[in-house]
């Protein structure tokens, strides 16, 4: 049987090489590409035609679930395992609903059965869209039910109020201490940068190790030097905010820069 053709789907770089090491101990794979976001991969993924996509779920621009979506359209669709650190909720949806996918962090025998699978279901692929929105469906009701999209800030009174995310502009580290910004206030936030990447919706992007920003929020993009960019935000003093180097391309293709 020739080797499944293999691209691994991840914003996070350790994530990524961590899989990479993995499917090097299998013989049925071979690793053929990779992308860091969703925007990215569409494209990567319509250029090689691969067999096989390994897809994290949370992903800036757009998400896991909307990229399978999307390659559901192609004549000849890859199969997809799902990259996830899921709720038990989310991973029962998929249980249930029978999708393909692997916990973070990876273990070898979990990653070599997923491959197995694929290999056993590949009939099935048909199937797919009809599953995917089922899990959607699923998810969705369950977010409108938890109120999931907000988050638990500090006022200056000592409160705990639950901020939207939609109000969020961007959030940032000083001090050693975490803040979320709205048009008018700034309120603390117990969790870490690495913690709100993972909570956060696909709407926000980390730009820079200081800061996350809402790419809703974000009124204008300034070519900076040595390739570099700033965003500036939609805040009351139009914060400038810098992005990194290794940012950059994801920014540019989220926006079509």
């Amino acid at each position: 049987m020739a080797k499944l053709q293999t691209i691994i789907v991840d914003d996070e770089a350790p994530a990524r090489n961590e899989l990479d090491y993995l499917l090097t101990e299998i013989d049925e794979v071979e690793l053929i590409a990779e992308a860091d976001n969703g925007i990215a991969a569409l494209q990567l993924i319509k250029e090689e035609q691969p067999d096989l996509v390994f897809l994290d779920i949370e992903m800036p621009g757009k998400n896991g679930l909307e990229v399978a979506e999307e390659l559901q359209k192609m004549k000849q669709p890859p199969q997809i395992i799902f990259l996830t650190a899921y709720d038990q909720y989310a991973l029962d949806a998929f249980k249930v609903n029978a999708i393909n996918y692997i916990l973070k962090p990876y273990e070898e025998a979990e990653v070599y059965e997923a491959i197995e699978r694929v290999q056993e279901l590949y009939p099935e692929q048909e199937l797919l869209e009809e599953k995917l929105t089922a899990v959607m469906n699923e998810l969705s009701d369950d977010n409108q039910q938890q109120e999931v999209d907000k988050l638990p800030v500090t006022t200056n009174r000592g409160r705990i109020k639950l901020l939207e995310y939609g109000k969020i502009i961007y959030i940032h580290t000083k001090a050693k201490k975490v803040y979320a910004v709205t048009k008018d206030k700034e309120y603390e936030v117990d969790n870490n940068l690495t913690e709100l990447e993972e909570k956060l919706s696909s709407d926000f992007f980390r730009v820079h190790r200081s800061y996350i920003v809402n790419l809703a929020k974000i009124e204008e993009v300034i070519p900076w030097f040595k390739g570099k960019y700033q965003v500036v935000m939609a805040d009351n003093n139009n914060q400038k905010i810098p992005v990194s180097r290794s940012k950059v391309k994801t920014l540019q293709q989220i926006f079509d820069l």
